[in-house]
């Protein structure tokens, strides 16, 4: 309701008198360029808005991938690790050799 007293108050200060009803149609054009450059701004606006949504998608999807990636490669490291301390024949000794060194260093 509101927008309409004050679209009704903005064209009753155009047109105070009978002579300015003339100037309707350089008003309605007026009105009406004004109308398309906000239109053009929103549209590019949003189209902005959109393509920095779009990249920041495309960054977060890269980046899961590269953490996924990263977590696999652990994986196949922590794999590996045992793998390697079952096939050691004297990796229980070599173990107690480095936990007894631990405790001797301060």
């Amino acid at each position: 309701m509101s927008l309409q007293v004050s679209a009704a108050q903005a064209v009753g200060e155009h047109l105070q008198s009978p002579d300015d009803l003339n100037k309707i149609g350089v008003l309605r054009k007026r009105l009406a360029k004004e109308k398309a450059s906000i239109d053009a701004k929103l549209k590019s606006g949003v189209k902005d808005q959109l393509d920095a949504t779009r990249d920041g998608l495309k960054k977060l999807f890269s980046t899961r991938a590269n953490v996924q990636a990263v977590k696999d490669e652990m994986v196949g490291i922590e794999r590996m690790g045992r793998e390697s301390t079952s096939q050691i024949k004297t990796f229980d000794q070599i173990n107690a050799v480095r936990l007894r060194s631990l405790c001797l260093l301060p």
